[in-house]
């Protein structure tokens, strides 16, 4: 059942935060809004993709909820009052659905909402919520703790107001200590002046000297007082924001102190080293200091001075973009935008016309096209053509400004007017975070230094494969080609488990890359132009595959994907699990250097089997089978949406449509594993095998008898070698799988996974001896001998899996003593004797049953002739 949760209409920071942190707590939580955020919160919401309705949207999506009483319970925030709510969330409390309510006004009048009332008298509602967050130990996700900690800010007045209690702050001391950024808070909070602060910031408002320096615009204002008047960084930000200059810098002289306060919005100045040289300091983007006897202009000069010897490189547009992009035609048809947004999940298309980017078609344009039967209309013909775009050199921090203040989710990155890149709010996301493309810039280099792995290679690997990276990074850096190791080689490098199945993905061309190592190596290569790939070949049979980063899209479930050229990112972005989606970067600059674009570290260690979107089951229903090999191989836990995701595609019948050999093979793969009865139990669970074979259920009888074939398998093995030599342990299984499923479903099976031809009918004789061996009450090694001389050892072993437990170890007694007898007579002298054809076969036969049911001794055999 899902969880409701909601606000107050037209939400500011507190009520949506406050929504955000009860989701934490409450199973399958739904967050509904109503009207317009505060225009604070709205600039937030342009930078960070959470996830959260507007109650139209709620209405449309649940509708079968709503009417089904799908919601177990209501969650009301910062506020109780019903009639500030959605509606149809009041409806959902009328009908007697049980409520939450966390407020921090409970002295008000106008609560009317009955219900469990967790309400005390606190700073912010956020505080409420967040105190049981602590409790139960739940950890925070990125992104929440400072949006959690610019509500508390907010709605206490930065800690003055009047309603502020002990607990606000010390939510606030743990959500900084947990990595809240303050620079955030200071940038959404809005911040009141007194009278004097407001005389001052007239002055100072009235007194700018603007000038550049690198390309930034650079404010400095000054004034002097007599006396001390507090609050100046107050004055500053109010300035900042309403001039937004690139750098401001605001000097005061109240009495003999003069007080410096800087603000900036770019990465290429650190105010921390410029006003150091006064003995203040602060952060990158905002600082502080106090000059004692200083002239005010002196001042000035030394900060002019400092700046402009102080840039330092910044992540530019060309560092975080995705490249190349993917690009339609200005004069293709609109069905064929559509066609390539259904291929790659992609919301919207660059348009360009002779190489020049000239508009953008987005999935609503194309959608609106379509239904007024305009699909064989030319692209630019509803395309947009009043377009933002940026610069390869555009700073990070101006990107942000830019989106936040279009409202626009994707910004073209151009260089002398031709599309370069593309950068999403994700993309901006990720340069805040930590994770993004590579270079040798500086900044950049000093960031990543924590994900360097280069130490942990040299420990872990062979000298042999350390210097082949070394050199496949050396030869990526001569051709200026990214060249990077991936997928399972990673993951077992972080876990320190040995493997030497090295892939390597290079952001260019991959066959010529391989090519080019070969010839160098003096090695054998072969080229996979189908796939975009190189086989390298080393003289002791070391294998190296070298492909094209790349893309996939599914024309249909289940079928296996098409292919395009892509970046490390995408690439990445395609593979089953978030443990495989990580690469180490090879090239010298930056040798080491993990690539985490998907929190794929954090996944592995905490040891979790997660997929990276939605539909990855549907695209590739065969990922339910590595998911499971995986999670046990590594004693893993496939995460509870993931679960989710794979239950809905098994039973959807998606398993049905892959091909017999792909599943074949998979299954064969798990068969290896160290445990693969854990998987097999576990694809039970998921009651996948009645979908793999159908009227094959797996009941506690049947897993019985697969916990003892793994078990007999391992005693044949140690004591009876012979018969498990040529077995496939795949057709071991499926004897034991599909023994009561009826003949011609065995033979649909048969032919669907390319099993050999005369597969039921082993299944069907081996049924028959073991069931006429399991009727005898007092069989005699004779019995096993008519019984198994026609058997092979595949069938053997499954016999004995179905014996009694009795008529098992008589088997294996009969094992022991048919290996020592001997016989003493051939067919050449029966043939001697007057026997010929098939009597000379019945005869040996006889002899040996005898023998073996000791009615004759060792030697009397020919008086029996």
């Amino acid at each position: 059942m899902k969880t409701v949760i909601t606000t107050h209409n037209n939400p500011d920071f507190d009520g949506f935060a406050a929504a955000f942190a009860a989701s934490l707590i409450y199973e399958n939580p739904i967050i509904v809004i109503k009207g317009q955020p505060a225009k604070n919160l709205n600039e937030f919401l342009h930078i960070y993709e959470l996830e959260f309705y507007y109650e139209n949207e709620f209405l449309e999506e649940f509708k079968e909820d709503i009417d089904n009483e799908g919601f177990s319970k209501v969650v009301i925030v910062d506020t109780a009052d019903i009639n500030r709510i959605p509606k149809s969330i009041k409806k959902l409390i009328e009908n007697g659905i049980e409520v939450d309510i966390y407020d921090h006004h409970p002295k008000l009048r106008d609560r009317n909402i009955k219900g469990n009332d967790y309400s005390k008298e606190m700073g912010a509602a956020v505080t409420i919520v967040l105190q049981k967050v602590f409790e139960k130990k739940i950890d925070l996700p990125d992104t929440y703790e400072t949006l959690f900690l610019i509500a508390i800010h907010e709605d206490t007045g930065n800690f003055v107001y009047t309603t502020t209690e002990i607990d606000d702050h010390l939510v606030a001391a743990e959500l900084i200590k947990n990595g809240a950024r303050l620079e955030e808070v200071e940038e959404f909070v809005s911040l009141e002046m007194t009278e004097e602060q407001k005389e001052l910031f007239d002055k100072l408002y009235n007194n700018i000297h603007d000038f550049y320096v690198n390309d930034l615009n650079v404010f400095i204002s000054y004034w002097e007082i007599e006396k001390f008047i507090g609050g100046l960084n107050v004055i500053t930000h109010k300035i900042f924001e309403a001039l937004m200059p690139d750098i401001l810098f605001v000097v005061v002289r109240m009495g003999k102190n003069a007080y410096i306060v800087g603000r900036s919005r770019t990465d290429e100045i650190d105010l921390n080293t410029i006003l150091s040289v006064f003995g203040g300091g602060g952060h990158k983007k905002a600082g502080a200091a106090k000059a004692k006897e200083i002239p005010v202009q002196t001042i000035i000069d030394k900060i002019i001075s400092k700046l402009k010897e102080s840039f330092i490189p910044v992540i530019k547009a060309s560092n975080i973009m995705s490249s190349p992009v993917r690009t339609i035609l200005s004069e293709q048809k609109i069905e064929k935008a559509y066609e390539i947004m259904e291929q790659t999940g992609h919301s919207s298309l660059p348009v360009v016309d002779k190489n020049k980017l000239v508009g953008l078609i987005t999935k609503k344009d194309v959608e609106k096209a379509r239904k007024h039967k305009l699909s064989h209309a030319p692209v630019k013909s509803v395309m947009t053509n009043n377009l933002k775009v940026v610069d390869t050199d555009t700073s990070v921090s101006h990107i942000r400004k830019i989106m936040a203040e279009n409202d626009i989710g994707r910004l073209p990155v151009l260089k002398d007017g031709i599309l370069m890149g593309i950068i999403t709010r994700s993309d901006i996301l990720r340069a805040s975070n930590g994770v993004l493309d590579f270079s040798p810039n500086p900044i950049i280099k000093e960031k990543y230094d924590t994900f360097n792995v280069s130490k942990k290679m040299q420990k872990q690997l062979p000298k042999r494969i350390m210097n082949l990276l070394r050199l496949l990074g050396a030869y990526g850096s001569e051709r200026k080609t990214p060249v990077y190791v991936v997928g399972g080689f990673v993951r077992d490098l972080l876990l320190n488990v040995e493997n030497l199945d090295i892939d390597i993905v290079v952001e260019g061309d991959g066959p010529e890359f391989g090519k080019f190592v070969a010839e160098q190596l003096m090695i054998k290569y072969v080229v996979h132009e189908k796939f975009n790939t190189c086989s390298l070949f080393f003289k002791d049979g070391f294998r190296i595959d070298v492909a094209t980063a790349r893309t996939e899209y599914y024309e249909s479930p289940a079928e296996l994907p098409k292919v395009e050229v892509s970046t490390i990112k995408k690439d990445l972005y395609r593979r089953d699990f978030s443990i495989n989606a990580m690469a180490i970067k090879l090239n010298q600059e930056t040798f080491g250097t993990l690539l985490d674009f998907f929190n794929s570290k954090k996944d592995l260690e905490e040891g979790i089997i997660k997929v990276l979107y939605s539909l990855s089951f549907v695209e590739d229903p065969t990922r339910i089978l590595r998911a499971i090999r995986f999670e046990q191989r590594y004693n893993f836990q496939i995460d509870e949406q993931t679960c989710e995701y794979m239950k809905k595609t098994v039973k959807n019948e998606y398993l049905e449509k892959v091909t017999g050999p792909r599943i074949r093979d998979e299954l064969e793969k798990i068969l290896k594993e160290p445990k693969p009865l854990k998987s097999i139990r576990r694809m039970g669970e998921f009651k996948i095998i009645s979908h793999l074979f159908p009227f094959s259920y797996y009941t506690p009888t049947l897993d019985k008898d697969v916990e003892k074939l793994f078990e007999l398998y391992g005693y044949f093995e140690k004591n009876y070698k012979q018969y498990t030599q040529n077995v496939r342990f795949l057709h071991l299984l499926l004897f034991v799988l599909l023994q009561y499923t009826p003949e011609e479903t065995v033979k649909f099976i048969e032919y669907r996974y390319g099993l050999p031809g005369n597969f039921y009918d082993n299944l069907a004789e081996a049924r028959e001896s073991f069931e006429k061996l399991n009727e005898l009450k007092h069989p005699q090694y004779s019995h096993f001998f008519d019984c198994i001389k026609i058997l092979n050892s595949e069938q053997i072993i499954f016999v004995a899996v179905k014996l009694k437990e009795n008529l098992r170890e008589k088997l294996f007694k009969y094992f022991d003593k048919i290996e020592n007898l001997e016989l003493p007579v051939n067919g050449k002298e029966l043939k001697d004797k007057g026997y010929y054809g098939k009597e000379i076969k019945n005869k040996l036969e006889e002899l040996t049953k005898k023998l073996l049911n000791d009615e004759i001794k060792p030697g009397e055999e020919r008086k029996y002739i």
